[in-house]
């Protein structure tokens, strides 16, 4: 849980999204974090190595990115959906750690 409170600072600062950051869920692996009103932070912790991260953020449309990141805050891994979209939507399953992918891409131009 600390190594979490610690990436949600340097998340928050990085992106100076400002407010609070808000643990909605926390439940085992998974935690959901509201970073602001239109940025949520989800996680899935698999191992004390590793962590799948999801942040979604809405200005206004929304649209998703995942990473895998060690430790020290490294990114392993970046995860890309399985098909082309220009605003794709991400969200983990707490249950397993996996990673569903939506199609979010109903902007109009």
């Amino acid at each position: 849980m600390r190594s979490l409170i610690l990436f949600i600072s340097v998340v928050a600062m990085l992106f100076k999204l400002g407010g609070t950051p808000e643990i909605q869920v926390h439940e085992g692996q998974y935690s959901r974090i509201a970073l602001t009103d239109s940025t949520t932070l989800e996680t899935y912790e698999f191992s004390e190595d590793s962590m799948l991260t999801v942040l979604t953020v809405c200005a206004p449309q929304c649209s998703s990115c995942a990473r895998v990141y060690n430790k020290e805050g490294e990114v392993l891994r970046t995860i890309t959906p399985p098909f082309v979209s220009i605003f794709p939507l991400a969200a983990i399953d707490p249950e397993s750690g996996h990673i569903n992918w939506t199609d979010n891409d109903t902007w109009e131009y």
